[in-house]
């Protein structure tokens, strides 16, 4: 069981649990609708996914591997736990077949919209890690995971809620209100990369971090923290998000130590620092939209 988490990546899927959280705020705070059974199976079709994600990057850098050492060391679990591949891929199968039937009856609720939605994250779930240029091996991975992750679930979320009702004020609303949740998220992968340079190096995987080179890679990651607590300013400002959001500033002074403690010693080891990041600037925002329901 152990080793099945460890495949799974059970501890990733707070990326998928916080735009969640806050995308079903967001809609009481702006819609004053929540309905309970669509939200319910959507959360159920994101944590299949997001594990799906881990899964299929876990077997293709299984493959992928060009030494042995790698391949079976303890930064593969496929190789480390003596997974064979139709193991592996038995579960992947399992994760992506729940996440497309009960995707498709999810949209059979709501509209072809979700559809839409589900079809691009898929893609990207298959571009991120099943191509012969992954995603996760090129400078658009931050991008995509932060996009894909933060604010496409993020999206979904308050659309199920509210269906058939899809606007462009709505699609770049969320964008905006979004935006503080998953720039943090893109800075997971960053984190990710940043500590696996030299590792990647040796793969020859073509990184954000390996274009950028470490030290201003490193200082990227500090500075999207910074551009996601001014949007979160600006979101305000214009009425996008309530007042009360404004209490997720709390978190700057850890976010910015744990961002310091992570640039003096951008090691593996302290890669959780940029989960933090992201559960502590959630959890305060998710505050303050249950503060605004109540005012």
């Amino acid at each position: 069981m152990k080793n099945l988490l460890k495949l799974l990546e059970v501890q990733s899927l707070v990326a998928a649990a916080l735009p969640l959280m806050l995308g079903f705020l967001y809609t009481l705070n702006v819609y004053q609708q929540f309905n309970g059974v669509n939200a319910l199976v959507f959360a159920l079709i994101a944590f299949a996914l997001q594990m799906g994600v881990n899964v299929w990057n876990n077997l293709q850098d299984f493959r992928a591997a060009s030494s042995e050492e790698w391949k079976n060391g303890v930064n593969n679990i496929v190789g480390a736990a003596g997974y064979t591949v139709r193991q592996v891929g038995l579960v992947l199968f399992i994760l992506v077949g729940f996440a497309g039937i009960a995707g498709l009856w999810l949209v059979t609720r709501t509209g072809w919209p979700l559809l839409i939605m589900g079809l691009i994250g898929f893609l990207v779930a298959y571009w991120y890690a099943g191509t012969p240029l992954p995603l996760s091996r090129t400078p658009f991975g931050e991008l995509a995971s932060g996009l894909t992750m933060g604010y496409l679930i993020f999206l979904a979320a308050v659309y199920v809620n509210v269906a058939p009702l899809l606007t462009w004020t709505l699609i770049w609303h969320a964008m905006v209100a979004s935006a503080i949740a998953w720039f943090a998220i893109a800075d997971i992968m960053l984190a990710n990369n940043i500590g696996d340079y030299e590792e990647d190096l040796a793969e020859g995987r073509h990184t954000l971090v390996a274009l950028l080179g470490k030290p201003n890679a490193l200082r990227l990651f500090g500075g999207i923290y910074v551009a996601g607590y001014v949007v979160l300013i600006i979101a305000v400002v214009l009425g996008i998000l309530p007042w009360p959001s404004l209490l997720a500033l709390i978190s700057a002074p850890v976010v910015f130590k744990q961002v310091r403690q992570f640039q003096a010693d951008p090691q593996k080891k302290n890669f959780p620092l940029a989960i933090k990041n992201v559960v502590l600037i959630s959890i305060t925002l998710a505050l303050g939209l249950i503060i605004a329901l109540f005012i």
